[in-house]
């Protein structure tokens, strides 16, 4: 019997256990071990086949694949050396990339062959780590579960046991949630794989002994952080689910639950929960449902697969903007007298603010990932040449800027930060005058001056609410306050102040 044709029984076999026992009444405990722990992703398809759908054409799927015919691998292998097709022709999986596995029936492992396929060159070559086992190295997150008896991986790629945990008592609980592991927390699923290397001292490089809902201490794994200098590390190996933690995303929820002015739709930006629940159609009450959760991985990437890269539940800039927007949808201006709120999308856009001529910035043209994910940093943490000057990191300016030195863009940075601050804070004390006013006395001014008041109060909050002190677009953000100050001037003066 071929390694293929065993691990194709031993798959059937699996397959037939689950559908005889999931159509039973389990009587004994005898019955239930009879069940292996991890089941596969095929095993849940009849209940979930929309999920499986789209997880089987994601990049968790299709990480590692199996291969069951020299048909199914990418390039020309009739040109091979006799060398190189005989390692070939032990093929079980291929790894993103191009490395070529088969899989050791004795130990479970998937051990990488002599010969591995060139993307870039279209070509097949040797490969100097034959015989090593993936699974000591990469295999913990980026091949399936391995099932403890048989010591055989459940399937190639990650799958659904991955993340949800086995699937055993689940199927025999005919689908009791309580059963499976179900979770917007990143800290209780993602982190396993997505938290770089283990830091810890002689540790495996991937958590061993982990299943979904574990945290990552109790098997003792020490996550990647920050580096020395204070910069994010990058996302490959370095750690999302850490960055993502010392981010204003993680507490997005708590910052919220501690405004007593915060309502339901609110939320609709604050939490995982409620963005889920919304995009399901479900009803959903902060009343009667509080939570916690701040903006989770799951809120920006689809787990189960998506047609947008990084699996992100829409296009990047997309994604960014239906949070970070003063909602201005089809209008010219915003209303007058308004408070907005995180007006970021219009602020880099240009647009937006009332008696301001519309104005395309210098970074107007740059994304949001460009600069608040330098290095793929999922605290969105921009990295300012004041950050790095001394160091050899690299801040989020050099992509566009790299004819200058840190130190002179940090000049034209504080400049324009400096300036806007200054701005703001002046505007807000002349604001605090003219309120105190109306609050004396409502008939103070006419309604032609209070119209301009009110104006340039929404004005001053676009560009305070933005928060990028005029980084996002220096030009627009200027004019704003000109503008501002100009009506709010209009205002003390009529008041007599």
């Amino acid at each position: 019997m071929t390694r293929k044709t065993l691990k194709y029984v031993l798959s059937i076999v699996a397959i037939l256990l689950v559908a005889l026992t999931a159509g039973v009444v389990v009587a004994s405990t005898k019955t239930k071990t009879e069940l292996p722990e991890y089941l596969g992703s095929t095993s849940c398809l009849g209940c979930h086949a929309d999920k499986f759908e789209n997880w089987s054409g994601s990049l968790h799927a299709t990480f590692t694949q199996e291969v069951k015919s020299l048909a199914e691998l990418p390039g020309d292998i009739s040109t091979l050396t006799p060398e190189l097709r005989a390692e070939l022709e032990k093929v079980d999986v291929i790894f993103h990339g191009g490395r070529l596995m088969s899989q050791d029936l004795v130990t479970g492992e998937y051990k990488y062959l002599g010969v591995q396929y060139d993307e870039a060159t279209q070509t097949y070559k040797a490969f100097d780590r034959k015989g090593v086992s993936m699974d000591a190295t990469c295999g913990g997150c980026h091949a399936g579960q391995r099932d403890p008896v048989t010591g055989l991986h459940v399937e190639a790629g990650i799958g659904c046991e991955s993340c949800h945990g086995p699937g055993k008592e689940h199927i025999l609980g005919r689908g009791a949630v309580d059963k499976i592991w179900n979770s917007v927390d990143p800290t209780k699923s993602c982190a396993s794989c997505h938290s770089g290397y283990n830091q810890a001292p002689g540790a495996s490089r991937f958590p061993i002994g982990y299943r979904p809902g574990m945290t990552l201490e109790e098997v003792g794994f020490v996550a990647n952080t920050f580096k020395a200098d204070g910069a994010p590390v990058a996302m490959h190996h370095k750690g999302a689910v850490p960055q993502w933690q010392a981010s204003a995303h993680a507490s997005a929820a708590l910052t919220l639950n501690a405004n007593d002015h915060a309502s339901d739709r609110c939320y609709e930006c604050h939490s995982t929960e409620y963005v889920l629940a919304e995009e399901a159609g479900q009803p959903f009450s902060v009343k009667d449902h509080p939570v916690n959760d701040g903006v989770t991985c799951v809120t920006c990437h689809d787990p189960h697969g998506s047609n947008v890269p990084g699996q992100l539940r829409k296009p990047a800039e997309e994604l960014c903007a239906s949070c970070h927007t003063g909602e201005l949808g089809d209008k010219e201006t915003f209303t007058a007298g308004s408070t907005l709120h995180h007006p970021q999308a219009e602020m880099l856009a240009g647009k937006g603010a009332i008696g301001v001529t519309a104005t395309v910035g210098a970074h107007t043209e740059i994304t949001c990932i460009e600069c608040h994910m330098t290095g793929m940093n999922h605290q969105m943490k921009v990295l300012k040449p004041a950050d790095v000057i001394g160091t050899t990191t690299k801040d989020t300016c050099t992509t566009c800027h790299s004819n200058s030195s840190p130190e002179s863009r940090d000049v034209y940075l504080s400049m324009w930060q400096d300036s806007t601050v200054g701005k703001l804070a002046a505007l807000k004390a002349d604001i605090d005058v003219v309120d105190a006013a109306l609050k004396a006395n409502a008939n103070a001014l006419t309604a032609e001056v209070k119209a301009k008041y009110a104006a340039a109060k929404t004005n001053y909050t676009m560009v305070d609410a933005d928060a990028s002190k005029g980084a996002h677009n220096f030009e627009y953000a200027t004019k704003i306050l000109a503008a501002a100050k100009k009506d709010i001037s209009a205002a003390k003066a009529a008041l007599g102040k």
